[in-house]
């Protein structure tokens, strides 16, 4: 039966209400608690859904053609509300940012995990980590498996590895991984192997060598010494004394 124009009137207003008070305790309540509750119910039956495939590959597809589809209108929407101030822990939220990731859409993924971190959004149950370091932890493995391919992996990298460097406070062995892959990526073949023999240019040798040396800095046991000595070798055979 439709709802007379009064109480549609009154759900706006409870709803209005319900959004504020979120904004103001970090909380959901009212009307915004119960649809996110309704929410939380159907995607725990989903997860267990889930957790029923015993393919890794089918997981995914599920995530993918199903699932991601499925919720991305509920945080689109909660999304449109916090940029207008009513912010609060949103576990359907926390957890399409994890799917984001698993399914390669690193576009949303990491879009949606800053913002994670800016709302102060708790990582999922399973998630050990916070937001920053899952999320360089994950660009980081993809893309070391990217560049051993000879793929691209901009723009992603570096939007990930300017926050390593800038405002993130990662711990050293996390951070030395990220300076170690960024002068890697300088010394790629077309093979994708790091190999400073098959550079011809000095500059972007000493700027590998950089990244390089600032990851032996922050983490001395990270493994960059034979690498390093490369690097000055070739440098010597293109600027002979």
């Amino acid at each position: 039966m439709a709802l007379s124009p009064g109480m549609r009137h009154k759900q706006q207003v409870l709803a209005q209400l319900g959004a504020a008070q979120a904004a103001t305790t970090g909380q959901a309540t009212g009307l915004v608690a119960n649809s996110l509750h309704l929410q939380l119910i159907a995607l725990e039956q989903d997860m267990r859904r889930l957790k029923a495939l015993a393919r890794m590959s089918d997981k995914v597809a599920m995530k993918r053609d199903e699932l991601f589809p499925k919720y991305r209108p509920y945080v689109d929407k909660y999304l449109e509300l916090a940029a207008l101030g009513t912010v609060y822990q949103n576990e359907l939220f926390q957890r399409l940012i994890i799917w984001a990731f698993d399914i390669g859409d690193l576009d949303t993924a990491i879009t949606w995990a800053l913002l994670a971190i800016e709302q102060n959004q708790r990582t999922p149950g399973n998630i050990k980590r916070d937001w920053a370091h899952f999320t360089a932890d994950t660009v980081l493995g993809w893309a070391e498996e990217q560049a051993a391919l000879g793929h691209g992996v901009e723009p992603w990298f570096s939007r990930v590895f300017d926050k390593v460097r800038g405002t993130w406070r990662l711990n050293e062995q996390a951070t030395a991984k990220w300076y170690k892959l960024a002068g890697c990526l300088l010394l790629r073949d077309k093979d994708g192997v790091a190999r400073p023999s098959a550079l011809a240019d000095s500059a972007t040798l000493e700027q590998a060598d950089h990244w390089l040396a600032l990851a032996e800095k922050t983490h001395s046991k990270i493994g960059v010494g034979t690498l390093r000595h490369k690097i000055a070798m070739r440098l010597r055979a293109l600027n002979p004394e």
